[in-house]
């Protein structure tokens, strides 16, 4: 599934997942809670359709075929029209990422993962990232 790239759709989530049939089953559902999904299998398609739709998160495989989850990720978070994105590990190598991929990321989720988790992460990402947004409008008052 992908949307047209006219302009940012609401709740748009980005599957950078290798595995088709992973791929399948993370769309379906989160489809079925609402949410537009756009996904691709490699690394460097990936980073075309953050910067195209702009999702609201991004679902990230580390184990990529031509590009790593890594790279895909300090890629990500170098360029300034998708820095602010939140980034979702989902993978079974996620517990080998040091510390300092680790404060780039809102959260890693094991693989196999537990549906309510990867909602969890997600919801969690979405609701940090509306926070940090909100921040931002709306400074803090000096007392």
């Amino acid at each position: 599934m992908c949307p047209e790239a006219s302009a940012p759709l609401k709740n748009v989530v980005l599957i950078v997942e290798d595995d088709p049939w992973t791929r399948v089953v993370m769309t379906a559902l989160l489809a079925g809670e609402g949410y537009a999904v756009v996904e691709t299998g490699k690394g460097e398609d990936g980073l075309n359709l953050a910067a195209t739709h702009r999702p609201q998160v991004v679902l990230l495989d580390l184990a990529l075929p031509t590009m790593s989850g890594l790279d895909v990720l300090h890629a990500l978070k170098q360029a300034p029209t998708t820095a602010a994105i939140p980034v979702v590990v989902v993978s079974a190598y996620g517990s080998l990422m040091k510390d300092t991929d680790t404060r780039h990321v809102a959260a890693v989720v094991r693989k196999p993962f537990d549906y309510d988790d990867l909602l969890g992460a997600i919801e969690g990402a979405l609701d940090r990232a509306s926070a940090a947004s909100l921040a931002e409008i709306v400074p803090a008052r000096s007392s």
